[in-house]
């Protein structure tokens, strides 16, 4: 049955020991940024849109299934360090 776990990179090396424990080594994993939980609706949707082809591409079988592939997605606050400025929303009043 073609899955497709997701973790994120603070959950990679928890992920990898699960899929070990249960003897599956070669498991296939999509990697996003962590964390998660301060990102927009709109983020998220970006986010998602950047892992759609990876996870279309694990469900299908289609290409060389990695045993994890980062989503291209850099985290809003990545970005802002950077720039060097403030994350939309944070500006001073």
């Amino acid at each position: 049955m073609p899955t497709s776990t997701i973790v994120s990179t603070a959950f990679l090396t928890h992920g990898r020991l699960a899929a070990r424990n249960l003897q599956l080594d070669d498991l296939p994993l999509v990697v996003t940024p962590h964390p998660l939980n301060d990102l927009t609706p709109e983020q998220v949707r970006e986010l998602a849109r950047s892992a759609y082809p990876i996870i279309v591409e694990q469900l299908t079988g289609q290409g060389v299934l990695e045993q994890h592939t980062r989503v291209d997605y850099v985290h809003p606050a990545a970005r802002n360090r950077v720039h060097g400025g403030t994350a939309p929303g944070t500006e001073a009043a």
